[in-house]
């Protein structure tokens, strides 16, 4: 590897040839050469087109000396280009971008905009907000919806003003923006507004206002309003009226969602179920175990997902049964709530799920299997190896240093065949730990005749006195010759 500037002088000529996999290969070298590359790819922005700078944007390092050259991309006649150099901006770090970086919130690309606003975000500086505060009073109103959405994410309090101001205009998309900063300032009267809002002739206000009281503390006021919100005749409105109560716990609520069970709207009665999931009166569990039978397919996963969350006993037997539904996407769901409960019946229904006609479920459930304890559990996990669709998942899982894993593994070795024994000592190998090694040692001595001779490659790579010594032992005291053999072999005799 020659590196230097001459390396990458020759490699961003190759950037412009006709094999796209050949510039893809040039680009990855260029960002191996690092800071020797650094000046070359500096000028090369300066000098190239857009297809160029596309390729070259993501290898500039983080270098306050680059921002010069990179804001330059800002212009680009592609907006791709100019959404890359924003991100390119937020990585180096320097906030002496920010202020182009406003610039670049009128762009005629929403991408751009939305680059832009998320590197300002990023960057922070003393700057952003007097330059927020006086873009949300501008005349365009793309630069006055982004700068709201700036405001919002910092929480500034001096943004109060403009934010009420943003609440009275015409423009819903605004107002939205708006209603999205309210909960994030400390003033009584941005309550107000919200509360306000969430009685707007405007039923997308109303909308954004219960989603925004969500994020609020709870008080009866919010409640109160949120608990009109049900009744409201736009469908929206009532979600996110129910999806806040459950955000806020409001438990005294839940008697008042449950009436909207059999919602006419799909969307409201899955808010439903996602608010009940943060309840715990006997009313909201009644109500989730009865949606987990729902015809409708969303109701019934969000209403096992919320009845997993609660991980009571009484939930079970319900979770169990949806494991075996007819439709995959519910089994999993199902599945995953099972997988949380520490119950006799749990093992057995991940085991049951392993073998299942599809793909994903099977994945899931050695998933669940390999990150749980026990040896209970790995004996599971070894009882899987025969099945060819499973079985590397399944070594790798037993490869997870997990509590139990190694006398579970070497109790299997006592009794593993010729099939087994190979895929048992490949677990122990990928481990790569010291206790790993030494059950591969104590397997030389201890296993089945099939797992002596399967394990004799791995202790002979271990390299180590204790492995060599185990080797001569075996070799001249195994009462099986290939053991022996293979010992001999290993020890290059």
């Amino acid at each position: 590897w020659v590196g230097g500037q001459d390396a990458a002088a020759g490699l961003l000529r190759l950037l412009d040839g006709p094999d796209p996999s050949v510039a893809r290969s040039a680009a990855s070298a260029l960002a191996e050469l690092g800071a020797d590359a650094d000046e070359q790819i500096l000028q090369a922005l300066q000098d190239g087109d857009s297809a160029r700078r596309r390729v070259l944007l993501p290898l500039v390092g983080r270098r306050a000396s680059a921002v010069p050259e990179v804001m330059a991309c800002l212009e680009d006649r592609e907006a791709s280009v100019r959404a890359l150099a924003a991100d390119t901006l937020s990585r180096i770090g320097d906030t002496s971008a920010v202020p182009v970086l406003f610039q670049r919130l009128m762009d005629d690309d929403a991408r751009v905009v939305q680059a832009a606003t998320g590197a300002i975000q990023s960057l922070g500086s003393e700057q952003t907000e007097t330059l927020a505060l006086h873009a949300a009073r501008s005349a365009d109103p793309r630069l006055r919806r982004a700068a709201l959405r700036i405001i919002s994410y910092f929480g500034y309090p001096r943004g109060l003003e403009v934010l009420l101001s943003a609440m009275r205009d015409s423009d819903e998309r605004l107002r939205d923006a708006a209603i999205f900063g309210l909960p994030f300032i400390e003033d009584p009267r941005a309550v107000d507004a919200l509360l306000a809002a969430a009685t707007h002739e405007s039923e997308r206000t109303r909308a954004a206002a219960m989603r925004a009281l969500g994020q609020t503390e709870k008080e009866a006021r919010i409640t109160s309003t949120l608990l009109g919100g049900l009744n409201d005749r736009d469908a929206w409105v009532r979600y996110y009226a129910c999806q806040s109560l459950g955000k806020l716990n409001e438990e005294a609520a839940a008697d008042a969602i449950v009436a909207l069970a059999d919602d006419d709207a799909g969307q409201v009665r899955v808010a439903v179920v996602d608010a009940l999931a943060h309840m715990h009166t006997e009313s909201a569990m009644t109500a989730l175990r009865r949606a987990a039978a729902s015809t409708d397919a969303d109701v019934r996963r969000a209403a096992l997902l919320g009845l997993g969350v609660a991980r009571r006993q009484d939930a079970l037997p319900v979770l169990l049964e949806a494991s075996s539904s007819e439709d995959a996407a519910t089994r999993l769901v199902a599945l995953s709530a099972v997988a949380e409960y520490e119950a006799p019946e749990t093992l057995p229904a991940l085991l049951h799920a392993a073998s299942d006609r599809d793909d994903s479920v099977r994945s899931a459930a050695v998933g669940f299997l390999a990150t749980r304890p026990g040896v209970p559990a790995t004996q599971a996990l070894v009882s899987l190896l025969g099945d060819l669709t499973v079985r590397e998942r399944v070594v790798s899982a037993l490869a997870l240093p997990m509590e139990g894993r190694l006398p579970g593994l070497l109790a299997a070795l006592d009794v593993a065949d010729e099939v087994t024994a190979p895929l048992l000592v490949a677990a122990l190998a990928r481990m790569r730990r010291a206790d790993a090694r030494a059950a591969l040692v104590q397997a030389l001595e201890t296993s089945s005749a099939a797992a002596r001779r399967a394990v004799v490659p791995a202790v002979g790579a271990l390299g180590t006195l204790e492995a060599r010594d185990a080797l001569e032992r075996a070799s001249l005291r195994d009462e099986d010759p290939e053991v022996r053999r293979a010992c001999l072999v290993a020890l290059g005799k």
